[in-house]
């Protein structure tokens, strides 16, 4: 889900806030998951309105995960998914 909130409006680039709102529960084994169960994968970043059809088409085709696209987004030093161009 993509939402305009308050930071958007008064933010320079209209960073949209991307949620991560899948509800699927991972009944996951913490000898196996440690790492995982410690460290959640991330819910939400911002993007620019560039982004959101490169985040959408790779993820609606299972492509790239939303994770791949947090870490992008943290690399980035205003914290914003821009493109991977």
């Amino acid at each position: 889900m993509f939402l305009a909130d308050g930071v958007t409006m008064r933010s320079e680039h209209r960073a949209l806030l991307a949620l991560d709102i899948d509800t699927e529960e991972a009944d996951l084994d913490p000898a196996y998951y440690q790492e995982l169960i410690d460290s959640p994968p991330p819910r939400e970043f911002r993007t620019a309105p560039s982004g959101v059809h490169d985040i959408h088409a790779n993820l609606s085709i299972a492509n790239m995960d939303f994770e791949e696209f947090a870490e992008a987004a943290s690399a980035d030093p205003d914290g914003l998914y821009r493109s991977f161009r």
